[in-house]
């Protein structure tokens, strides 16, 4: 996040904003404006243009932050961090620490997914557990025991 090309200024952003969008690389940023709103709420965060267009989605109208947005925010501030106990196929289990200290669990597992109804065919969740199952349990200890990390946004 340190070495971030950071736009300063509205015509910086803008120019930004543009060459993101006409690159024809980000699904969810084919115009300008699109682009720019992703770039803003990634500069909120502490993060740079690239990084904010790869990890900050909109879905439905609400920035979405990508699990490795989250780590990295966590593990870059000064007063918090993280461990991964467990990370399989049925589940994950972080612990979070403020100043070195544990502050507590978030554990998210295939009981949880099934009973919220996101183990469907085809799904992430049925290709990619592990990635799931992190993202679960790092949004959700970021939201509860770190969420200054993130300015108080309201991010998911």
């Amino acid at each position: 996040m340190t070495n971030a090309i950071v736009p300063i200024n509205m015509p910086e952003l803008m120019e930004i904003g543009k060459v993101m969008a006409a690159s024809g690389f980000f699904d969810d940023a084919r115009q300008a404006s699109q682009a720019i709103v992703k770039v803003l709420a990634g500069r909120e965060l502490g993060f740079g243009p690239f990084a904010s267009m790869t990890g900050i989605h909109i879905i439905k109208g609400k920035p979405v932050i990508a699990a490795n947005l989250y780590a990295a925010a966590i593990r870059g501030s000064t007063r918090y961090n993280y461990k991964v106990n467990r990370l399989d196929d049925t589940g994950c289990e972080l612990t979070f620490y403020e100043d070195g200290k544990e502050v507590g669990k978030s554990t998210f597992t295939e009981k949880d997914a099934k009973a919220a109804g996101l183990i469907q065919a085809g799904s992430a969740w049925v290709k990619f557990p592990r990635n799931m199952y992190f993202a679960r349990a790092i949004s959700n200890g970021a939201h509860w025991y770190c969420p200054d990390v993130f300015g108080g946004a309201s991010v998911y």
